[in-house]
């Protein structure tokens, strides 16, 4: 049989193409070539697939590479589309590859790269670009248009044989690894406008940098010189270049660890190996390899595996080079940590989830706006990207600069890479307040302690159960909850830049607890009972608010009733709130079991401000017959001491008339309550009651912290 070249086959196909629409019109009323084009193959319509490229000069090695992956019966008998390479593309990628041929090829690696070269099913070139998904055909005005880029095969990885680092259950051991099956790209100019990418081909040659660009389609590596030769079995699309097999992100970063060897030893402390199964032919146990916490670069479905959303998204991976990422941990990291085992998982999560984005970038679009893998904004030029690998899963951008998360270089940022402050992050972490630190849109200042003062301060972290947890009066640690940690933390965050302390006053902290501050010192209720004071050792200036590194925690867990139980002064107004049955001496924490007296009422404020007679005070009322002895009189009386949703301290900045707890009269339009006038300049605050008598706080009396509020002791009680 005498074969035909490629132009010759073209254009004989092109030419029984014409003459059968022709024949086609000649009798517009007869319904048989529309029967014998549904049922038979009509007569102008050339051989199958395979009979034309045997009939064909050049393509003896793809005809070759079929056979020797045993699927010329499926193609002799089923309708496909085949990529085809010539014989000159495939002598070329042997000689790349350091193979003679096929003869060379287990026949693992033959099926391996035969299926890379063909697509079930018979499809066009518009059914190529314009996929048929979500129960419609995509089209050039559809909302998706040519974006279902990913084309499904039968090929996949062949398993290979992994050494497991880091992995608590596999470490020092050799897995057999197995994967799914690959997605193919098929790029186009139709594709390229639709992603608002480049249309002149400089994104994809930028990927392929040894590929060429054909406007029309891309095939992976491969430019389609000849599209859409229609047989009896399917479309033949000819190609230039042989398209090996396929590396996802992980395998190529894996397979080029003389270059990302730093990058891909901190990804595998993320590693998981699932799914074992047994090979049939020697019963070997193979595993899935996944990643969590960060993407999942593994996965060939990419980062939306839900169908068919994988046929559209992919991921994209900026790595930096080993000599950048190694400068880059030498001033950071390695300025506290010796080596990375060492260094938290958290912070290796931050630097290397920051370098992976949940969708495909292109190098026209990086420089007008970028963002990291956290959704931080990143300046990003073409010189910070050294070269460009297209896995199967993703673009790999070998990086000229670190992609540093905004976390570190906000507030938080050092408590990620100074290893006396791990227990903080992890206790920031744990109560998923990080975000809140890192926020560029708001100014923020932390206070930060120590590892030790944390434990002092009767929390740690339990590395083993990766657990807060807190030491209760019985000095045994438990899991600490979460409120309490919430509000720990809070009670260290101000809403604000404070670059520094000088001078007195009090702040209200994202807790809406408040601490008393002079020229750099601090104290909560807690530390004030104690008679400890935090004092500011160092300061930072971060680009959205101040970091203070403090020698002991604030601790504002101090109660108004243990305040009133441990002041011996307050004894007397605390045995009348105890015998109005509003406060429990006896009163146990749900969360730590401790016994802490309790004010009853509190709860239904964020604010308060107590105004608390002396014992000399109450004893006098009583003696007078001010104190009520019916009990909701009592505590009608006891309530006129407490201004609600207020806190006033004696610094001169709230006066005027403020409702108190004690109710004058309901009405229809709600509850109206008795008030209290209160005239405050700096150390010389006074209350007036609805009697007319005026008390002025003495300024050794004033401003007891308390949690929701503060205490001010009076001399006299105060009356209606």
């Amino acid at each position: 049989m005498i074969k035909l070249n490629l132009e010759a086959v073209i254009l004989w196909i092109t030419v029984l193409l014409l003459m059968g629409v022709c024949s086609c019109n000649e009798d517009p009323d007869s319904i048989e070539p529309q029967g014998k084009a549904r049922y038979e193959d009509p007569p102008w319509l050339p051989g199958s697939s395979l009979e034309l490229l045997e009939d064909t000069v050049n393509y003896e090695i793809f005809i070759k590479l079929m056979e020797k992956a045993n699927y010329r019966e499926p193609i002799e008998k089923q309708l496909f589309t085949l990529f085809v390479p010539n014989d000159d593309a495939f002598k070329a990628y042997f000689e790349k590859i350091g193979k003679s041929g096929v003869d060379e090829l287990s026949e693992d690696e033959a099926v391996q790269i035969f299926t890379l070269h063909v697509l079930p099913n018979a499809r066009s070139a518009y059914q190529l670009k314009y996929e048929y998904y979500w129960n419609e055909l995509q089209s050039p005005q559809g909302e998706y248009a040519s974006l279902f880029f990913r084309k499904g095969t039968n090929s996949t990885v062949i398993p290979y044989k992994e050494l497991v680092r880091y992995h608590p259950t596999y470490k020092d051991k050799e897995l057999t690894i197995y994967g799914e099956n690959r997605l193919v790209p098929l790029f186009s100019k139709d594709f390229f406008e639709d992603y608002f990418g480049a249309l002149d081909g400089s994104d994809y040659t930028f990927m392929y940098p040894d590929s060429k660009w054909a406007d029309n389609l891309n095939y992976h590596n491969a430019a389609v010189t000849d599209a859409e030769v229609r047989t009896s079995s399917g479309f033949i699309y000819f190609i230039d270049q042989v398209v090996g097999p396929m590396l996802s992100i992980e395998e190529y970063l894996m397979q080029n660890q003389d270059k990302f060897g730093i990058y891909y030893d901190i990804i595998q402390r993320f590693a998981r190996y699932t799914d074992p199964k047994k090979r049939i032919e020697d019963n070997t146990l193979m595993y899935i390899k996944s990643y969590t916490q960060i993407e999942n670069i593994t996965n060939e479905l990419g980062p939306r595996p839900e169908s068919p959303r994988y046929y559209k998204d992919i991921f994209s991976a900026y790595i930096p080079t080993d000599e950048v990422l190694q400068e880059y941990l030498n001033n950071t990291i390695y300025k506290y940590y010796e080596t990375l085992d060492s260094v938290p998982e958290i912070t290796l999560y931050y630097i290397a989830q920051s370098h992976l984005l949940r969708s495909m970038t292109l190098l026209s679009k990086v420089e007008k706006t970028f963002f990291n893998g956290f959704g931080d904004p990143i300046d990003l030029s073409r010189n910070d990207i050294k070269w460009a690998f297209m896995a199967s899963n993703g673009p790999v951008y070998a990086m000229n600069k670190v992609l540093e998360p905004n976390v570190f270089v906000t507030v938080p940022g050092r408590l990620f890479i100074d290893k006396n402050y791990t227990t903080f992050l992890f206790c920031m972490n744990a109560a998923e307040m990080i975000p809140v630190l890192s926020d560029n849109d708001y100014k923020v200042t932390l206070f930060a302690v120590s590892n030790k003062e944390m434990e002092a301060a009767n929390i740690r972290y339990n590395e083993v159960n990766e657990m807060v947890q807190t030491r209760g009066e019985d000095g045994v640690w438990q899991n600490m909850n979460s409120e309490m940690l919430v509000e720990f933390l809070q009670d260290h965050i101000y809403m604000g830049s404070l670059d520094n302390l000088n001078g007195q006053g009090y702040l209200e902290m994202l807790s809406k607890n408040h601490i008393y501050y002079n020229n750099g010192k601090i104290q909560g209720g807690k530390n004030q009972e104690l008679n400890n004071v935090s004092t500011i050792t160092s300061s930072e200036e971060e680009i959205n608010g101040n970091l203070h590194i403090i020698d002991k925690a604030i601790r504002t867990r101090y109660t108004y009733g243990e305040m009133l139980l441990d002041d011996p002064d307050c004894s007397a107004f605390a045995e009348l709130l105890i015998t109005a049955g509003m406060l429990n001496p006896n009163f146990v924490d749900p969360f730590t079991l401790d016994t802490i007296p309790n004010l009853m009422f509190i709860a239904e404020a964020d604010y308060w401000t107590a105004f608390i007679p002396n014992n000399d005070a109450v004893n006098q009322a009583i003696n007078d017959g001010i104190v009520p002895e019916e009990t909701d009189d009592l505590r009608d009386f006891i309530s006129y001491h407490f201004i609600r949703k207020n806190t006033i301290f004696d610094d001169g900045k709230k006066s005027g008339s403020f409702e108190t707890n004690s109710i004058a009269e309901t009405t229809a339009q709600g509850v109206v309550y008795n008030k209290l006038d209160i005239s405050n300049s700096a150390n010389n605050l006074s209350v007036t009651d609805l009697s007319g008598q005026r008390l002025t706080v003495e300024p050794a009396n004033a401003n007891y912290l308390v949690r929701r509020g503060v205490v001010h002791k009076i001399n006299a009680v105060l009356q209606k």
